[in-house]
């Protein structure tokens, strides 16, 4: 398990800077650059937003990643193997700010 810090305030599963999902899935199979990576799971947090009947408002500080980036060097077999990383709120989106090129 990762300890994943969540920087991105509209996600709807972000709290207290930690995301409550159990799991998260994290895009960019042909990423370079962190900002070439996205988090697959976000969702933008509403002011209307109805409530589905699964809910995550708990912190998980530590959690399953799934990763495509298949050029950084903490993925193995599509699973992130950081200790932890950081999800930003970039210029095209959401993206993981841990990423580095292998």
């Amino acid at each position: 398990m990762t300890t994943l810090q969540c920087n991105v305030n509209v996600c709807s599963s972000n709290s207290k800077g930690y995301c409550c999902r159990p799991s998260i899935h994290v895009k960019g199979e042909t990423a370079h650059t962190s900002s070439d990576t996205g988090c697959g799971s976000f969702t933008e947090r509403t002011q209307n937003q109805m409530t589905s009947g699964v809910r995550y408002d708990s912190p998980n500080q530590s959690l399953s990643i799934d990763c495509d980036a298949h050029r950084c060097v903490f993925n193995q077999n599509k699973n992130c193997t950081a200790s932890s990383i950081s999800i930003n709120h970039g210029y095209t989106g959401t993206e993981c700010a841990s990423f580095k090129q292998s």
